[in-house]
């Protein structure tokens, strides 16, 4: 009788692994978008990094609902195309259960982990309080009679923008240490790296001493790359050789070979589609190289992700640059920079090393005169 109640014992626990663990790595979001102009629309369920797709749903008499399984806990977005009354983003935690979510509102819950995510950040009245006063003041800027009026609501823009991230980085900093096992806490420091301008030193620690909820949040990983990529083309650092396109001959070149080491150089980081790239080239670097080429300036200008050369080509023509072009349609370049977002502009010294990092408007003058050892 014993071995029969232990058999039966045995076989209830094998069915309920087999039953509980498949249920539990299943993942049910009940959506709402309650939105007329949104029925029939898709709503993609995509990974921390919105590349790749994890499901989607057709929102329909202003629902949805996306079933499937997942081999570990982590953060997601949910994401409609944009059209006419815009586009709507949500995040929310991706782990067993039902994830209730409204995306008008971002009200969110069912799950532990999205309950806390919920509470530690999508509540957080001071963010909205100051987000809100950023979009009334942008709304005057817009309406603002004189040139007078605008300076002064971009002043007072620049106060409450840093309030807000100042608020941001105590308050992510202060989730972080309260979640230090768990993917809310690998969500706030990646959240902190930002707010707090954090080094690839500090980073790279932290993750080192933590557990893995920590060091293999995918979002921090490519964070600590780009920040060493940072750190190892900072001021004072020999610069990275990098591949590409010589624009003037269509061959196979590297940035070494179109430096000239009797000449400082400004490194360009740009894209025909930036305008503030373009600003820049039409205000400041043709005029800077027309100016103090003779003098010794060299400067070499790397187009970044591009669609098609023939963009870039349309871009050099219509602004009449003149200087060499150094073409990447690879993304490494930016990579080995750290580059996240352009125009980003370094001068190089003669020998090589990088005197200065992201320069921009009259900086650029100034730096190119010391560099040059001009007396103004």
């Amino acid at each position: 009788m014993q071995k029969i109640i232990n058999l039966l014992v045995v076989t209830t626990l094998l069915l309920c692994t087999v039953a509980c663990g498949k249920g539990g790595k299943n993942y049910t979001i009940l959506g709402e978008l309650p939105k007329t102009e949104y029925n029939g629309v898709t709503v993609y369920l995509m990974d921390a990094m919105g590349k790749d797709t994890l499901g989607s749903a057709v929102i329909k008499d202003g629902q949805f609902q996306i079933k499937g399984t997942l081999e570990k806990t982590q953060m997601a977005m949910l994401i409609t195309p944009a059209n006419n009354s815009g586009r709507f983003q949500s995040t929310i935690v991706l782990e067993p259960g039902k994830i209730h979510i409204n995306m008008v509102n971002d009200s969110l819950y069912g799950t532990k982990m999205n309950n806390l995510f919920y509470k530690t950040f999508t509540c957080d009245t001071v963010v909205a309080n100051l987000t809100g006063q950023m979009e009334v003041l942008l709304s005057q800027y817009y309406t603002a009679s004189t040139p007078d009026e605008q300076k002064a609501i971009v002043m007072e823009y620049s106060r409450v923008d840093s309030l807000l991230n100042v608020h941001n980085a105590n308050h992510y900093r202060e989730v972080f240490e309260n979640n230090k096992k768990n993917i809310i806490g690998a969500y706030a420091l990646n959240g902190l790296v930002q707010y707090e301008n954090m080094s690839f030193e500090k980073l790279d620690s932290i993750m080192n001493h933590s557990n893995t909820a920590i060091s293999e949040f995918e979002p921090l990983r490519i964070a600590r790359t780009n920040l060493f990529h940072v750190a190892n083309t900072s001021e004072g650092k020999p610069y990275v050789d990098i591949a590409g396109i010589d624009y003037a001959t269509g061959q196979p070149t590297k940035l070494s070979a179109m430096l000239d080491t009797s000449k400082v150089t400004l490194v360009d980081f740009w894209a025909s589609w930036c305008g503030p790239c373009r600003k820049e080239i039409s205000e400041n670097l043709i005029r800077l190289y027309d100016k103090y080429n003779q003098q010794g300036l060299n400067i070499i200008g790397v187009d970044v992700w591009e669609r098609d050369t023939a963009d870039h080509r349309k871009a050099v023509q219509e602004l009449g640059i003149n200087y060499p072009q150094l073409i990447d349609m690879t993304k490494k370049s930016t990579e080995e920079y750290g580059v996240d977002g352009i125009p980003t502009i370094l001068l190089l010294g003669k020998d090589g090393i990088i005197l200065k990092r992201n320069l921009r408007g009259e900086e650029l003058e100034a730096a190119v005169v010391e560099a040059l050892g001009i007396e103004q």
